[in-house]
């Protein structure tokens, strides 16, 4: 590997930053931007593919368009859905004191 200074407007002016997306990515992306209010979709569980795998990729395109959504699985389908629920409140960790 060889590592080589550039300028930084290089960088911007870069076609592909960040990650190379799939087609069956871009898809449930346009789904899911198209979701408005009590809409829901399904994907069809494929005979190569297993729920679980499905319903993560329908999270992690969720976290892209930055969509919190409801998610939940039948025998041979994956629902997805906005969500009405708030955001969990997370708990900051305290500072642990040192002994004294």
């Amino acid at each position: 590997m060889k590592i080589i200074d550039v300028n930084i407007e290089e960088l911007s002016r870069a076609s592909r930053r960040g990650r190379a997306r799939s087609s069956e990515t871009q898809q449930l992306l346009s789904a899911i931007d198209s979701l408005k209010g009590k809409a829901a979709k399904a994907i069809m569980v494929g005979s190569g593919d297993s729920p679980q795998k499905v319903r993560a990729g329908i999270a992690y395109v969720g976290r892209l368009a930055g969509k919190r959504l409801q998610i939940a699985v039948e025998s041979d389908r994956v629902l997805f859905g906005l969500s009405n629920r708030p955001a969990r409140k997370r708990r900051q960790k305290r500072a642990r004191q040192g002994k004294k």
